[in-house]
């Protein structure tokens, strides 16, 4: 293992490839007598190795406050600056404060967010008017969905992980599963979209259980269509959720869709956490690093 002494610790290298894979994913640990009291794992987030993922950053609370976080960012981004990377991205809660300034000191900027919002039960609908244009669509519409997503979110908000075709694809396995379970009482998956041409304009994702656990509802609405399809979407599913077990209820939501936000709010549900994403540009790593 190579070391390299700093503050009268040892930070290693943690490389858990070899050959070829060699910088796919690499990390580096703090040593002090012995014992190893911090870590940071780094990675190519694309297969061009221009974009890096930084995660795992951790201290033993003991050592904390002594700088070490830093030193371990500092040796994550000069590794991906030498293995040729354009752009290091990170996430962090929100609610870290202190790992969120240190991000920011270090040259970071914040590329989006994602909230997760939890309601202890679906509050009781009694009746709904359906909109005209909600409609059922099954697993085999990926592709309106997955058109509908990328231009929700964009470039912007894939900077940790892009959208993929897969995420969408149901294989015949997903369906064989989904059916089963179905089959056997557990819950049910309902795909509703607001479609008035081939693309989905806004869709929705509900998984309803029937055995104990949380129902979760995934929404997309196009940017151009906040506070228009969002609310439709969010009443069908809570109306339908009438007839299953009031447990809670899950869901995330990207921080720029506020109308949806405000309206699950009133509906009851409450913000949990965000999880927000930081980018920085390599270029000045290694002189920053080699300043200190």
């Amino acid at each position: 293992m190579r070391t390299m002494s700093y503050l009268g610790g040892f930070l290693g290298v943690l490389n858990r490839s070899t050959g070829e894979f060699n910088d796919i994913l690499n990390g580096f640990v703090w040593v002090e007598q012995g014992h190893v009291v911090g870590n940071i794992t780094v990675q190519r987030a694309d297969r061009y190795a221009t974009r890096w993922q930084i995660a795992n950053v951790a201290v033993a609370p003991g050592f904390r406050g002594r700088g070490i976080s830093r030193r371990l960012m500092e040796a994550a981004l000069d590794h991906a600056t030498r293995a040729g990377g354009l752009w290091a991205v990170l996430q962090v809660y929100e609610a870290n404060t202190v790992a969120y300034r240190l991000y920011e000191s270090l040259g970071f900027e914040v590329v989006g967010a994602t909230m997760d919002l939890r309601a202890p039960q679906a509050p009781v609908v009694r009746d709904l008017a359906p909109h005209p244009l909600l409609r059922a669509f099954s697993a085999s519409d990926w592709q309106p969905l997955y058109e509908l997503v990328n231009h929700q979110l964009g470039a912007h908000a894939q900077w940790w992980r892009a959208i993929r075709r897969t995420d969408f694809q149901a294989t015949l396995e997903d369906q064989l599963g989904a059916w089963f379970w179905r089959l056997m009482g557990r819950g049910v998956t309902y795909r509703r979209a607001i479609q008035n041409s081939p693309r989905f304009e806004a869709a929705l994702l509900l998984e309803a259980r029937r055995w104990r656990g949380e129902h979760v509802m995934q929404l997309w609405v196009r940017p151009e269509q906040y506070g228009v399809y969002d609310r439709p979407l969010i009443d069908w599913a809570l109306w339908r959720l009438q007839s299953y077990p009031r447990w809670p209820i899950r869901i995330s939501v990207t921080t720029e869709h506020r109308s949806a936000i405000d309206y699950l709010v009133r509906c009851g549900f409450t913000a949990q956490r965000t999880l927000i994403t930081m980018r920085r540009r390599l270029a000045e790593t290694t002189e920053v690093a080699e300043s200190d």
